[in-house]
This record gives structure tokens, sequence and C-alpha cells, in this order.
């Protein structure tokens, strides 16, 4: 989806591949979600979305849970979430390694069920799964009032 021919809001984050660093990612995520007028529920349909597409991108370290645990000399797991007029792009990317689990892993359908596009793709040497999101219309359009506390 392309982001704005008005302007480029776009975030870069590069993040060693260790459980100490991933959480910036989903936390990244709902700081620009919540800018844009995001939902609560939605805000965290997209923290679950990254966190699995985060699982499906980050390959397991024998005898570790995933993906706390990293490999000496593993590369960083790259970011990029662009603002379009109407869409929330998230596109996480790794050098190519194992091939991401099968299309009906848990991870995938997670993914499905919480975000309106979800692609994966490796070109050249890099793997990403990029996750789209449509933007609500307006902030008076966002559903933020059910959320409230009084």
């Amino acid at each position: 989806m392309p982001v704005s021919d008005e302007r480029e809001d776009v975030l870069l984050l590069d993040v060693p591949s260790t459980g100490d660093y991933l959480s910036v990612l989903p936390t990244a995520t709902a700081a620009v979600a919540t800018r844009l007028g995001f939902s609560l529920d939605e805000i965290e349909d997209l923290r679950a979305a990254v966190n699995a597409a985060v699982a499906l991108l980050i390959p397991a370290e024998p005898g570790r849970p995933r993906p706390f645990r990293r490999k000496s000399g593993d590369q960083p797991l790259h970011c990029r979430l662009a603002v379009g007029e109407e869409t929330l792009q998230i596109a996480l990317s790794r050098p190519k390694g194992e091939p991401l689990p099968d299309a009906g892993s848990y991870q995938w359908q997670v993914l499905r069920a919480l975000t309106d596009e979800v692609d994966a793709h490796v070109e050249d040497s890099t793997t990403t799964i990029t996750i789209s999101q449509r933007r609500p219309a307006t902030e008076a359009d966002a559903d933020t009032h059910r959320h409230q506390i009084y």
C-alpha cells in the first residue's frame, strides 16, 4: 500500500533479535496507532499481530522458547511503520534464514484474524512480513469513547 503522496510518515527501527528488545516493536506500533485514532481494541490487535509476526521471523533456538533468545551472530530485526492516508503498514524483516513456518501455523492464523491484510515474501537475502491495517476515517470515527475510564 502506498504511503501518502503529501508526506511520508515513516518510523524505522532496527532491534536486536532478543526478547529484551523485541518488546519495543509492539509498543512503537501501539504509540503510532494511538496517534492515528485507532480504538484500544484495534491497538491491542495490532500489538498481538506484531508479536505473532516476530514469532514467525525469529527462528527458535533449540531448547529455548522463541523468540526470547538468539544465536550469537544473529542479525537485528528491521521494522518499518509507514503511515499512509488510509493505511498503517508495518513491515518486519530479517535476513533470509530458515523458511517461515507453514501458512496454517498458529501465528499465521493470528495474523490473518487480527489484520486487514498480511503478506510475506522473500527478496534477495531478506524475509519480510507486511501487515496492513486500515486507519479510522477520522479521530472522531475512532471507537475510543467506549474505552474511556470514568
